[in-house]
Formats: structure tokens, sequence, C-alpha cells
């Protein structure tokens, strides 16, 4: 009954292995275009833009809450240093009675 459980576990371990070993998408290893389709595709996706950053970018508005604003984002790609790709969410901050939005 042991060995039963242990050869189930570790056949479960060997196929979830790869999956979690994936990595998010990089913009830096995408054409300005390319980054910019899979925004477009996926309507709001997270993706990497440096060895230890990484963010969520949307299309439009209807990927974001309904308190928040679209703030158009740059970030480098293979082949251009500052790529529109889309936009990111961005939630309002309050200085006094008033909301400024990044």
């Amino acid at each position: 009954m042991r060995i039963s459980t242990l050869l189930i576990i570790a056949s479960t371990l060997a196929f979830a292995t790869p999956a979690a070993a994936q990595g998010r998408p990089d913009t830096r290893q995408m054409t300005c275009d390319q980054a910019r389709l899979t925004v477009q595709r996926a309507g709001g996706i997270v993706l990497s833009t440096g060895p230890r950053t990484y963010d969520r970018f949307v299309s439009g508005l209807r990927y974001c809450a309904s308190f928040e604003r679209l703030r158009s984002r740059w970030v480098p790609t293979s082949d251009v240093p500052q790529c529109f790709i889309g936009y990111s969410c961005a939630a309002p901050r309050n200085s006094g009675d008033r909301f400024f939005f990044d």
C-alpha cells in the first residue's frame, strides 16, 4: 500500500513539474508587434518586462475594475527599446477631495 502511494505521488510530481517550471511570457523575447498582439488577444495578461519585473497589461478598459482608468504602457521588446503594447489599470490616488491618476 505504501509503495503504490509513493508511486502515485512521484508520477503526479513528474507531470506537474514541467508546467510549474514554465515562466510568464517575456516582452524582451518578443518583437514589438508580437507583444502588442499578445495583449490584444488575451485582453488582460501578466508579462515579464525584465529579469525581476512584471506587470498586468490590458487591451481596454473592460479588463479593469469600475473605478480604475487606463494608463498607457511602453515596455522593452527585442526590436524596440520602448514599445507601446497597451495599457495597465490605474487606481486613483486621493489628494484631498480630488482624485488623480498616474
